[in-house]
């Protein structure tokens, strides 16, 4: 039989740490509007385990994916394979080694304290997990929550900005999963959506898992158990309150989160794990009457737990001579200086030190030879009837909608910010008619592969669509395995 454990631990920093996901933020973290957490859910059935583990960060760079998944597959007992770690990707949480706006020693130290911190508290979020395990069963649910907008607007001058696209791309679909124990009490709620968690905007200066807290707040206060959020295809969706633009955006904050949490205590509300509906029985009345009860489950679902991964070479376009990647390295350590010597703003000074950084990154690239591809793997972990596939990317809203699309399995959800995060995944039509340029400063981010996530250039298009067909290639064979 099914069995489930569930914990969480608080992964808030320190103040004082600079903080994810806008370059051009002024400052550092100052205090708490709500805690950073990690939340374990541990699955077992006939011996076979996976544990599914959520984190309020913008993602997890190798140095501290790496730490995080050795502490858990040492705790766990279990492979990698069988271990998914996702972000929400929360804009007010640190940065990390490997994506930071500066190159400020004693922020590189924190940031190191920071991650091993994390990773040293795996351990114990496992043994809570393992700790609490028991029998449980499994209902799935989907709902439609608008709280989002596809960001990728045309303006007046033919260039992409972030905006609003009413007629773009958008997933409204939310993914529920309850687990409750034998007497039908809620154990954990799983809720898997994909919005960029960007409510709170560059000038809120404190850690918060955005919208994500104020949803899992009303969940857990509902049913009095933990849940568990899974970001999904955020890469081109923003919430319809737009990029927080003042010092504090609680507000919108909290709307989007109730809305979203709302959608799940609703679905939630009508999934039912100990009791089935039974044959119509007739009553007396005043008026001829009658009434299905609801009776005991009598057959247990089996759930048997899989787990695979497909590695996939995502491959990159051709990089500049080694002559024009020195030049471009030359023109963005001047643009630093000339910054630095006109006293320019922390904001500015950020987006040109990461420039710097990008650029050097390329000259590194091709100066060494180093392969014109990124290595990844797609993960999925199936119970039973549903499957959990995942990508290592900020995937965009089609591709996890073709993945859905595609499978054999009852219930799919498809995930991106799972086990790092590598680029950008941009879908064929997203890419300038004209072709990508390392020498033009886009206006959105998903275009910025050199200036975003250092990795030398842009993904050849179709790789999107590569990936959401060598997904649904593994969720078949899997589905084939099982029977």
């Amino acid at each position: 039989m099914l069995r489930a454990g569930v914990s969480r631990a608080v992964i808030t920093p320190p103040a004082g740490m600079t903080m994810a996901g806008y370059a051009g933020r002024e400052g550092v973290a100052q205090g708490v509007d709500d805690d950073l957490t990690a939340t374990c859910l541990l699955l077992e059935n006939e011996g076979v385990r996976a544990a599914l583990v959520g984190f309020d960060l913008a993602f997890l760079q190798p140095r501290l994916l790496h730490g995080v998944r050795q502490a858990l597959c040492d705790a766990l007992g279990i492979a990698a394979s069988h271990i998914l770690l996702n972000c929400s990707h929360t804009h007010c949480g640190p940065t990390m080694e490997g994506y930071c706006y500066d190159d400020d020693s004693e922020q590189h130290r924190m940031r190191a304290g920071y991650e091993a911190r994390v990773a040293g508290l795996m351990p114990r979020l496992a043994a809570e997990a393992a700790g609490n395990i028991e029998a449980v069963r499994l209902a799935t649910g989907t709902g439609e929550a608008r709280i989002d907008i596809n960001r990728r607007e045309l303006d007046e001058d033919g260039d992409i900005i972030l905006g609003e696209n009413p007629a773009g791309p958008v997933d409204h679909e939310v993914r529920v999963i309850r687990l409750d124990d034998l007497e039908g009490k809620p154990k954990a709620v799983v809720f898997s959506h994909g919005c960029h968690t960007v409510t709170l905007g560059p000038k809120y200066l404190k850690w918060s898992p955005d919208y994500v807290g104020a949803a899992r707040g009303l969940i857990e206060n509902t049913f009095g158990c933990l849940s568990l959020f899974l970001q999904a295809n955020a890469g081109d969706i923003d919430p319809i309150s737009g990029i927080g633009a003042d010092d504090d955006n609680s507000e919108a904050k909290n709307r989007i989160g109730l809305m979203l949490g709302g959608e799940v205590v609703k679905v939630c509300s009508s999934l039912y794990t100990n009791t089935v509906r039974g044959p119509r029985r007739m009553f007396g009345m005043l008026a001829k009457a009658s009434v299905y009860p609801r009776l005991p489950v009598s057959d247990e679902k089996q759930y048997p737990i899989a787990a695979r991964q497909a590695p996939v070479e995502m491959k990159l376009e051709e990089y500049p001579a080694i002559e024009q990647a020195r030049e471009l390295e030359r023109q963005c350590l001047d643009d630093l200086e000339q910054a630095r010597r006109d006293g320019a703003s922390q904001a500015k000074l950020n987006v040109a030190q990461r420039y710097v950084y990008c650029a050097r990154a390329l000259v590194d690239r091709v100066a060494n030879g180093r392969k014109r591809v990124l290595d990844a793997s797609i993960q999925a972990i199936t119970i039973g009837d549903l499957a959990i596939a995942a990508f290592p990317g900020e995937t965009f809203a089609a591709t996890g909608m073709d993945v859905k699309r595609r499978s054999p399995f009852a219930d799919t959800l498809f995930l991106g910010y799972s086990n790092g995060c590598l680029t950008y995944i941009p879908t064929r039509d997203a890419y300038p008619e004209q072709g990508w340029s390392f020498f033009r400063r886009y206006h959105i981010p998903d275009m910025l592969f050199l200036q975003s996530y250092a990795v030398g250039s842009a993904l050849v298009p179709g790789t999107a669509e590569m990936i959401a067909g060598r997904t649904a290639q593994l969720l078949r064979e899997m589905r084939g395995s099982a029977g």
